[in-house]
């Protein structure tokens, strides 16, 4: 979550695929109704499932290979949201989109598909002294869209086929919780925004209910449903999402691949703050990622 997209603000192809495990394979799509219990964690232990969410995804010929651009959000002086778990820890979202995006670039590796990640350590890449505030504790207006242009220029650089950025939520309201996916209609590929998408918001739940967890389904979220937000730098009529959205001339070059942006759990809310800590949880989440990008690129062949 960037600071000034909050929930708050918000109301804020190609070749078949050869591999797949049987466990995916044979995986289907559930359909079930969204659940409105939380996801299950504080005094519950979270399964061992981390050898078996690995195996969800196996070596494998893919003939011409795709290339996927996974982006933790934040990092750095920019910390993201942040949260406290039920134990009284500190959650920062920057250190959980990092942990995820890892496993998920890990997974896809396995898999015989490109991964490319937008940070690969607590920091940001290409950060100039003009883009932090003076008391070097934060980025500035300016700096915010300054690292989202590099990461955007990064992943038209790889000539990435999908774009995913990974992040955490937060809210005013400590029992807000739940998953929810972005996407821009407003492209000239919309409609596969919104399959990907999709792709993204049912896997990620798929995963977790499947371990006994009913986070809620928050939904597929088409961005100019957003309050405008111009970040302190764009046009105050910018309703998009800054990695997801259009050009702004002189101002803003757009990413030229298929986008989604996540919010997987809540770092407001403390369970869920506790959940997102936990390499397990994190696992789950990363392998509903890879799911996803494997799915999408079979759904397209």
């Amino acid at each position: 979550m960037y600071p000034s997209q909050a929930m708050t603000r918000r109301a804020l192809l190609g070749v078949g695929l050869t591999a797949l495990s049987a466990a995916l394979a044979s995986c289907a799509r559930k359909s079930s109704k969204p659940s409105s219990t939380a996801i299950a964690v504080h005094g519950t232990p979270i399964p061992d499932v981390a050898h078996n969410a690995a195996m969800n995804v196996t070596p494998g010929s893919t003939g011409a290979k795709h290339v996927v651009f996974l982006d933790p959000g934040h990092g750095g002086v920019d910390q993201g949201a942040i949260g406290v778990t039920n134990d009284g820890q500190t959650v920062y979202e920057k250190t959980v989109t990092l942990a995820i995006a890892q496993q998920a670039q890990a997974l896809l590796q396995n898999a015989g598909i490109e991964a490319v990640l937008s940070r690969t350590s607590d920091s940001l890449p290409g950060i100039t002294a003009a883009d932090v505030t003076p008391d070097g504790q934060a980025l500035t207006p300016d700096g915010v869209l300054n690292d989202l242009q590099r990461r955007i220029d990064r992943a038209n650089a790889s000539h990435a086929e999908l774009f995913l950025s990974i992040h955490l939520n937060a809210n005013d309201d400590p029992a807000a919780r739940g998953t929810e996916t972005y996407y821009d209609s407003t492209r000239s590929y919309g409609a596969e925004n919104k399959r990907w998408a999709e792709h993204v918001q049912s896997n990620v739940l798929e995963t977790l209910h499947a371990q006994g967890y009913t986070t809620p389904d928050r939904g597929v979220i088409d961005d100019t449903m957003l309050e405008s937000d111009s970040l302190g730098t764009l046009p105050a009529s910018y309703n998009h999402l800054v990695l997801l959205g259009p050009a702004i001339n002189g101002m803003l070059r757009p990413t030229l691949m298929t986008g989604a942006l996540n919010e997987s759990l809540f770092l407001s809310n403390p369970d869920e703050a506790s959940a997102s800590l936990d390499p397990t949880m994190q696992n789950l989440i990363a392998t509903g990622y890879a799911q996803a990008v494997i799915r999408y690129f079979q759904s397209s062949s």
